[in-house]
């Protein structure tokens, strides 16, 4: 791995432990944190962008961070200055998902039930998945309030893991 890698890492490791902080510490403010979620991928594009302007000038490979950090800044706009409609959109995206995936569990399982041994905690799973997405379509915002804890979770395990990750490279490139 080459050495500048290391700070993408840090950079987008320091951005998920922040945005899962902000997402377990202030959970009654959705939209805000969705804005402030945009205003950070914003952000994070920005830095890629001048580190691969940087790369560029040093005539080390640069387009396809550069190509990264220009979607990052687009989608993080959209979240930024659109929050609520980014969050509709995320809701009903992931409870389409979810209804269709429980509703194929179920069918799967039903279909697996002579050939497979357990195949109930299958049709649980599909249970679950399905109720869930339907919950996304009755009470939008208290699901979203439990997905986004399971999301800041996950941001702050995976920041931490980037973060640790980079500092990892960076030793690796020392050597």
């Amino acid at each position: 791995m080459k050495k500048s890698n290391w700070s993408i890492f840090l950079v987008n490791g320091l951005i998920a432990i922040l945005f899962g902080l902000l997402v377990l510490f202030a959970p009654e403010k959705i939209v805000t944190l969705t804005k402030y979620f945009g205003f950070l991928v914003l952000l994070g594009g920005l830095i890629m962008f001048f580190i691969s302007f940087r790369n560029m000038q040093a005539k080390k490979s640069y387009l396809l961070l550069m190509s990264e950090a220009i979607l990052a800044f687009l989608v993080g706009a959209v979240i930024a200055f659109y929050p609520g409609e980014t969050l509709q959109i995320f809701l009903i995206m992931i409870g389409i998902w979810a209804t269709i995936i429980g509703l194929l569990q179920i069918i799967l399982s039903v279909q697996m039930r002579k050939k497979v041994s357990n195949h109930e905690m299958f049709t649980i799973n599909g249970v679950i998945t399905l109720v869930f997405g339907l919950l996304l379509f009755y009470n939008p915002m208290g699901s979203i309030k439990v997905l986004f804890t399971v999301i800041g979770l996950l941001a702050l395990v995976a920041g931490v893991l980037l973060v640790y990750l980079a500092f990892k490279v960076k030793g690796i490139a020392e050597k």
